[in-house]
C-alpha cells in the first residue's frame, strides 16, 4: 500500500496541495488568482472588481436605512434589523421587531376561558396550562354563552344567569317607561301654563314671588316652582 502523500498549504489560496504538484499549483495561483483586500477571500484575478462591487459595495436597508456592505444585507434584513416584521405568536399580528417585546407583554396578559376547567388563563400561560389542565369539574365545567347578554357561564349556572338577565332587562325597561311618562307630564304642565289665560299667581298676586319647594326646600319664582315640583316628584319616584 502506498504511503499517504505529503501535502503543503498554498499561501495564496490556503488549500492543501500534494507536494508533487505544489510548484505547478503555486505558479497557477500566482498567475490567475488574487486575494481580495477587503475580505481576504481568494477570487479569480479577472473577477476581482466584480467581486468588490457585488460583495463590498455600500447599500441601505430599505426598512431602517442603515448603511452596510452588500454581503451583510441579507443577514441584516432577516436577523438584525429592528424594523423587520415579526408575527406575534398570540394574536398573529405583524409588527416591527423593536415593538415586539412591549406587544407580547400586553398581548400575553389577555385571558382565554378554558372550556375544560372553567378558569380564565393568561395567553402566555396557555400552552403550559393545556398540558397540565385536568378538567377537575368534568362535564359540569362546560361553558355556555347567554343568549341575551352573550356572557360566558358554566353550563349548570346558565339557566340562573338567563333568569337574572331577564329580570334586570325588565327593570331597566320599566324605569325607561317611567322616565318617558315623567317627561311627558312635565311637557304637558309647561304647555298648560303657557296657554292658560288665567296666570297662576303666588302670594299677593305676584307671579315672581319666591316660593319654597316642599320636597327639596329649594327657593324658586312661583312659575318656575310649578315646573320644578313636577320634576322633583319624578325624581322622588326614581330614587
Amino acid at each position: 500500500m502506498d504511503e499517504k502523500q505529503e501535502t503543503r498549504t498554498c499561501g495564496r489560496c490556503h488549500r492543501k496541495v500534494a507536494e508533487t504538484n505544489f510548484a505547478l499549483h503555486e505558479m497557477h495561483c500566482r498567475r490567475f488568482l488574487c486575494v481580495c483586500p477587503e475580505c481576504d477571500e481568494v477570487v479569480p484575478r479577472m473577477h476581482l472588481e466584480q467581486h468588490r462591487e457585488e460583495q463590498h459595495g455600500q447599500v441601505k436597508c430599505s426598512k431602517c436605512n442603515q448603511k452596510m456592505e452588500c454581503r451583510h444585507l441579507k443577514d441584516h434584513e432577516s436577523d438584525e434589523c429592528q424594523e423587520r416584521l415579526s408575527v406575534c405568536h398570540f394574536c398573529n399580528l405583524e409588527l416591527p421587531w423593536k415593538k415586539q417585546g412591549e406587544h407580547l407583554l400586553v398581548c400575553g396578559s389577555r385571558t382565554n376561558l378554558c372550556e375544560d376547567c372553567g378558569h380564565y388563563i393568561l395567553w402566555r400561560e396557555q400552552q403550559e396550562h393545556d398540558s397540565t389542565c385536568s378538567g377537575a369539574h368534568g362535564a359540569s365545567a362546560k361553558i355556555k354563552v347567554a343568549v341575551r347578554c352573550e356572557a360566558s357561564s358554566p353550563a349548570e349556572d346558565i339557566e340562573k344567569h338567563e333568569l337574572e338577565c331577564l329580570l334586570l332587562a325588565s327593570e331597566e325597561e320599566e324605569e325607561e317607561q317611567q322616565e318617558k311618562k315623567g317627561i311627558l307630564g312635565l311637557s304637558s304642565t309647561l304647555k298648560a301654563t303657557s296657554l292658560t289665560h288665567r296666570t297662576p299667581r303666588g302670594d299677593g298676586g305676584d307671579i315672581y314671588a319666591i316660593k319654597i319647594c316642599p320636597r327639596c326646600h329649594l327657593a324658586l319664582p312661583f312659575l318656575t316652582l310649578l315646573w320644578h315640583q313636577k320634576k322633583c316628584e319624578f325624581h322622588r319616584h326614581l330614587t
